[in-house]
C-alpha cells in the first residue's frame, strides 16, 4: 500500500508509467486513439476500505490528456494521509448522443444494474462518469410503479461531493442530451498490469485466460470469503448488498447448510484452517441450535425461522443438512454424524407421499402440514441427499425413497422445471441404477435448457452446476450402453460442452476482481467474493456456494492437472 505523502510524487508516476507503457504497447488500440480528434481519459485511484475516487480529462491528444491527468492525480494525493492500493485507466473509445427521451428508453429496456456504459450529462465531459461508478452507487433505477428509467439524483449528488474532486453538482435543468460512451480500461495493482475486456456484458473486467490457476483463484477466494463471514458462534454473516455495504439480517437454515456443503468441496479442493474452522463450527451451530431430535420415533428435523411464532421445517433444509454432514464425512474421514446425518433422512422419508411426491413445509412445533408445495429445487435436493448418504451406509431405505421419488419425477415430466438440483440426482442414482429411464430423465432435464443458458445475461450460478452433473452422467451413459438415447432424443453434446465454457467463462462476471470493487462502499469486504448483480449487487452466502460448486466441478472435470 501507497501513500503519496510517504513515497511522493515518483512512485506515484511510476506506475501510472507503467501502465501508459502497456497502453503504447498495445498498438493497433493505441493508434485508434491517437486518430481521434479529441480523447476523455479517467483515472480511479483505489482505496482499502472506501470507494475509488475518480478523475478525468480531456484534451486533443493523448500526450496532453496524460499529462492533464497525471497532474490532477497528484494533485489530489499529495496533501492526502490514506493508502491508495490501485489504479485505473479508462479511455473514451466510442460516444453516442441521445436525447432525453431516447436515454430514458434506453435504461428502461435495460436489466438492473445492466447499463453497461458511462454516461456524459455534458458534451465536454465535465459531468461524465465510468459505467462501474454509476453502478456502484445505485445511480440508474427503475420506477417499480411506471417501470421507467431514472437517474437517482441525490445518489449521484452525494457521490460527486466525496469521491469527484471540486466537481460541482450536475445541474438537470440544463441538461438538453445525454452522451453515452464506451472505455477501454487498464488495470494496476500489487505490482501486475491488466488490460480490461472491452465490450457490453464484461466490461470492465480483467482479460485473463481462464485456466487452472483462475479458477484456483476464484475458488480459493470464494472459500476464503465464506470463512470470513463465519462468526464465533458458527452461524454467518447472511451477506451484504454491496452498494453501500448494507448487510442483509435475516437468516436461513436452508443455506446456512448448503453453504457448510461447499465450502466443504472448496476445502477439499484446496484445504484451510479457516475454512476447515468455519466447516465445524456451522456444523456445531446447525445442531445445537436448528435440529429438532423426535427420540421417541428415532428422527430428526432441521428448523428454519427466526422468530418464534414463525417456525417451520423445511424439505430443503433437511436435505442441505444431510449433505453437509454426509460430504464432511467423505472429505474429513469423521463418521461421527452419521447417526444424526440418518435421522434426518428418516425425517425426509416422512415427508413423502404414497405416490413419491414430497411435501415441502411442517409448521414447528406442531410437525403439522403447512405447505404441500414452496419450490421445486426441494425435491432434487431431498433425493441427492438420499443418495449421498446411501454412498455411505448403503441403506436400501434411502435407494428404495429415491426410486419412489423418481416414479412420480418421470411421471409427472418434473424435467421441465430443469432444475440444478435434479441434475445432480439423476447423476447420483445411475451411480447405482444405471437404468435407461433415468439417463433419458437427466438428459431431458438439460436439453431444452441449452440455448437459454447460453445467451442468458445474468450471471445465476446454478446453471453451470445443472450442466456439470449432467455432464458427468452422459459421459458414464455412453459407458453403461445406452449411447442410443442420445440419438433418440437429438441430444447435442457438443452444445451441451460449449454451454459449460461459456457459462463458467461468464460467470467471472459475477466475481467481485479489484478492478470492479474498488468502485462500492467498502471494497475489502467484498472483494474476492461472488454477487448477483440484478439483486443490488448482492453477495449471500448461498450466491457464492453455487459459484464455488460450479467452479469446482469445471475444474476437475477440465482443468484437473492442467498448468497453463
Amino acid at each position: 500500500m501507497i501513500t503519496i505523502d510517504k513515497v511522493s510524487y515518483p512512485y506515484f508516476k511510476e506506475h501510472l508509467e507503467h501502465l501508459k507503457k502497456n497502453i503504447i504497447e498495445d498498438s493497433e488500440f493505441f493508434q485508434h486513439i491517437n486518430s481521434q480528434p479529441a480523447l476523455n481519459i479517467f483515472l480511479s485511484i483505489g482505496f482499502d476500505d472506501k470507494r475509488a475516487t475518480v478523475l478525468n480529462a480531456s484534451g486533443k491528444s493523448f500526450s496532453q490528456v496524460w499529462t492533464n491527468i497525471e497532474n490532477l492525480g497528484y494533485s489530489y494525493l499529495k496533501n492526502l494521509k490514506e493508502m491508495f492500493i490501485s489504479l485505473k485507466i479508462d479511455i473514451v473509445t466510442k460516444v453516442t448522443p441521445l436525447t432525453i427521451t431516447e436515454f430514458i428508453n434506453r435504461i428502461t429496456n435495460t436489466k438492473k444494474n445492466y447499463f453497461r456504459q458511462g454516461i456524459s450529462f455534458n458534451r465536454d465531459f465535465k459531468h461524465a462518469f465510468l459505467e462501474q461508478e454509476l453502478n456502484g452507487n445505485a445511480v440508474i433505477q427503475i420506477d417499480p410503479e411506471t417501470k421507467r428509467g431514472f437517474i437517482h439524483e441525490r445518489n449521484l449528488q452525494s457521490y460527486i461531493s466525496k469521491h469527484r474532486p471540486k466537481l460541482k453538482p450536475v445541474n438537470f435543468k440544463v441538461v438538453e442530451k445525454v452522451y453515452i460512451f464506451e472505455t477501454q480500461g487498464y488495470f494496476y495493482e500489487n505490482g501486475k498490469y491488466y488490460k480490461l475486456h472491452h465490450g457490453i456484458h464484461d466490461n470492465g473486467r480483467r482479460n485473463t485466460p481462464l485456466n487452472a490457476e483462475e479458477v484456483n483463484m476464484l475458488v480459493n477466494e470464494g472459500q476464503k470469503y465464506l470463512a470470513s463471514l463465519s462468526k464465533p458462534n458458527g452461524k454467518f454473516v447472511y451477506g451484504f448488498f454491496s452498494y453501500f455495504d448494507k448487510e442483509i439480517k435475516h437468516y436461513n437454515s436452508l443455506r446456512h447448510c448448503s453453504t457448510i456443503y461447499s465450502m466443504i468441496e472448496a476445502y477439499e479442493f484446496q484445504p484451510t484452517e479457516e475454512a476447515a474452522e468455519a466447516i465445524v463450527k456451522g456444523i456445531q451451530y446447525l445442531i445445537r441450535e436448528k435440529v429438532y431430535i423426535d427420540e421417541e420415533k428415532n428422527i430428526a428435523y432441521v428448523i428454519d425461522g427466526e422468530k418464534p411464532d414463525n417456525k417451520e421445517i423445511k424439505l430443503g433444509a433437511i436435505a442441505a443438512a444431510v449433505l453437509a454432514m454426509t460430504k464432511y464425512t467423505e472429505v474429513f474421514n469423521d463418521t461421527q454424524y452419521i447417526p444424526l446425518t440418518q435421522k434426518l433422512a428418516r425425517g425426509i422419508i416422512q415427508m413423502q407421499q404414497e405416490n413419491g411426491k414430497f411435501v415441502h413445509i411442517l409448521d414447528y412445533p406442531s410437525l403439522a402440514l403447512k405447505e404441500e408445495f414452496r419450490i421445486v429445487y426441494y425435491d432434487g435436493e431431498a433425493c441427492f441427499a438420499l443418495m449421498r448418504l446411501y454412498k455411505i451406509d448403503r441403506d436400501e431405505q434411502w435407494l428404495h425413497t429415491v426410486e419412489k421419488a423418481f416414479e412420480y419425477f418421470i411421471e409427472s415430466n418434473h424435467w421441465k422445471h430443469h432444475d440444478h438440483w435434479l441434475s445432480y440426482c439423476t447423476n447420483e442414482i445411475t451411480l447405482y441404477k444405471p437404468e435407461r429411464k433415468y439417463y433419458k430423465f437427466g438428459l431431458q432435464n438439460v436439453q431444452n435448457r441449452l440455448d437459454y443458458i447460453y445467451k442468458r445475461i445474468t450471471t445465476y450460478p446454478t446453471f453451470l452446476e445443472l450442466m456439470m452433473a449432467a455432464y458427468q452422467m452422459v459421459s458414464r451413459m455412453k459407458t453403461d450402453g445406452y449411447n442410443d438415447l442420445i440419438d433418440e432424443l437429438d441430444f447435442d453434446e457438443s452444445k451441451l460442452e460449449a454451454t459449460i465454457h461459456r457459462r463458467a467463462e461468464y460467470q467471472r462476471n459475477g466475481f467481485f476482481y479489484p478492478e470492479l470493487a474498488m468502485y462500492f462502499k467498502n471494497p475489502k469486504r467484498i472483494v474476492g467474493s461472488f454477487f448477483i448483480r440484478h439483486h443490488s449487487f448482492r453477495t449471500r452466502i448461498d450466491d457464492v456456494e453455487h459459484y464455488l460448486s460450479g467452479y469446482c466441478a469445471y475444474y476437475n472435470l477440465f482443468l484437473k492437472g492442467d498448468k497453463s
